[in-house]
């Protein structure tokens, strides 16, 4: 529009070798914009195959984020949103297992959960195997994708039906804008949340976030968040862990190879600083069933090495909500390893 109005004014002042030109170049773009538009959906599937490597089973552009389903040679699906991985059959259970397990071991017959993000219902699938849950909130902003999860076949079977269960909730809404006006107490709290890659998603793992989440748990509660990887984004993962420090939680961080995610990290946070963390996960016994995870896995995925690969900076800044570092320490990471 405003190039056609920028012509109108000038016309007068072309010749009649440059109105010809300008007038073949408006016709080729206005039927390129014809052509795009009436094609649009099958030049989106078309990006969509070249894009991923897979055979495209589900594809849909949410208010929020663009939702696809992928299905490999070797018989499993994958979950992307955004173009950025989520889940995958092949391997879900080494990420979802240890965001779940760990704090419920350290939760004490919790009851009442709430998990943040997870539209995809693999983590209320794992929360569904304790006897002692009552009732499980589930927040997510996408509403296209709990629906989703609550009624395609392909997702049920990954998630086991866990969001049509009676003790779950589902509530489409931000979890930061949630939590500021929840006034109910939870025995856990799960953060599955994008990686914050951008300043937007950095709000949810602020200070002022987890100081939240810190309220909205009960005294003895366990509060435990994704924190990216600890060694393909070294620096992100100590600045979440600060940061849920600086909050008032006492923190344990935790790890384990994803395989096709690599190395992966999480942190677990207490309101008791007194608690040892390490010590009581690593006496826990697991009286659930799980498919990887087991009593010796609890030894290791809250055991570290040494620093092997020290990136740079030695003072890791807090991220707040107007001092949002965390996402420039996250692209500033060794992704070109991964």
């Amino acid at each position: 529009l405003v190039a056609l109005v920028l012509i109108t004014m000038v016309w007068k002042e072309l010749n009649h070798k440059k109105k010809k030109t300008i007038l073949i170049a408006s016709l080729a773009i206005f039927t390129l914009l014809i052509f795009t538009l009436t094609f649009s959906e099958d030049i989106v599937k078309w990006g969509d195959r070249v894009r991923y490597q897979d055979r495209v089973v589900y594809h849909e552009q949410s208010k929020y984020q663009k939702i696809v389903l992928t299905y490999s040679n070797d018989g499993h699906y994958w979950l992307f949103l955004n173009g950025n991985q989520q889940l995958s059959t092949f391997d879900e259970e080494l990420y979802h297992e240890p965001i779940v397990h760990p704090a419920m071991l350290l939760g004490n017959n919790a009851e009442n959960v709430l998990v943040l993000g997870g539209g995809d219902g693999a983590v209320v699938r794992e929360l569904l195997k304790y006897k002692s849950i009552k009732n499980i909130t589930l927040v997510d902003l996408d509403p296209n994708m709990t629906d989703l999860s609550r009624k395609y076949p392909i997702l049920l079977s990954i998630n086991s039906n866990s969001l049509n269960n009676a003790k779950v909730r589902v509530i489409n809404k931000d979890g930061f804008t949630y939590l500021e006006n929840c006034t109910s107490q939870f025995d856990v709290i799960i953060a599955d949340f994008p990686d914050p890659r951008t300043v937007d998603l950095g709000r949810l793992y602020s200070k002022e976030f987890y100081w939240l989440c810190l309220r909205s748990l009960n005294i003895d509660g366990v509060f435990i968040t994704q924190a990216g990887s600890p060694y393909y984004a070294e620096e992100a993962f100590k600045c979440i862990e600060y940061t849920m420090q600086a909050a008032g939680f006492n923190t344990l961080p935790l790890h384990n190879q994803v395989l096709t995610l690599g190395e992966w990290g999480w942190v677990i946070g207490v309101k008791d600083h007194k608690r040892n963390l390490k010590s009581e996960l690593q006496c826990q016994e697991i009286n659930v069933p799980t498919k990887w995870l087991t009593d010796e896995a609890l030894t290791l995925i809250s055991s570290f090495g040494e620093e092997v690969f020290p990136f740079g900076r030695r003072e890791i800044d807090i991220n707040r909500l107007n001092d949002p570092v965390l996402f420039k320490y996250y692209l500033d990471g060794r992704w070109d390893i991964y």
